[in-house]
């Protein structure tokens, strides 16, 4: 080989090496970045969670006081719609028996019907 080969071989490898030594050093400090990011976030994670623990406990007994009081109140009104059907049931009976004829359907059509008419006769 020529002696000018040999120099530009030389240089290349040098160049090369020197490269390789510059990637490797950035190379080290951002895995040492990147390391301590991970650490902050853990930590940023760890306090987050310990805060919102006793929050999401308060969240939890809030919701479950809403879902007891929820079943109550709905427990309230089958007993008032169970009254109310018997009461009406008994007072449709009542009055089928003391009108003789059409039971309470008809007499509830026959009140539309009277409250209609003073209606239109206002109307006019």
């Amino acid at each position: 080989m020529t002696p000018v080969l040999e120099s530009v071989l030389a240089l290349l490898i040098v160049v090369t090496i020197v490269v390789l030594v510059v990637i490797c050093v950035f190379l080290v400090k951002f895995l040492n970045e990147a390391t301590l990011t991970m650490i902050n976030l853990k930590d940023i994670t760890d306090v987050t969670k310990k805060e919102l623990e006793p929050a999401l406990k308060s969240v939890n007994n809030i919701l479950s006081t809403v879902n007891n009081v929820s079943k109550v109140t709905n427990n309230q009104l089958e007993l008032v719609k169970k009254i109310l059907t018997t009461l009406l049931g008994a007072s449709c009976i009542a009055f089928g028996k003391v009108k003789g004829t059409g039971g309470f359907l008809s007499g509830l059509v026959s009140g539309f019907n009277l409250f209609k008419k003073k209606g239109d006769k206002k109307c006019q």
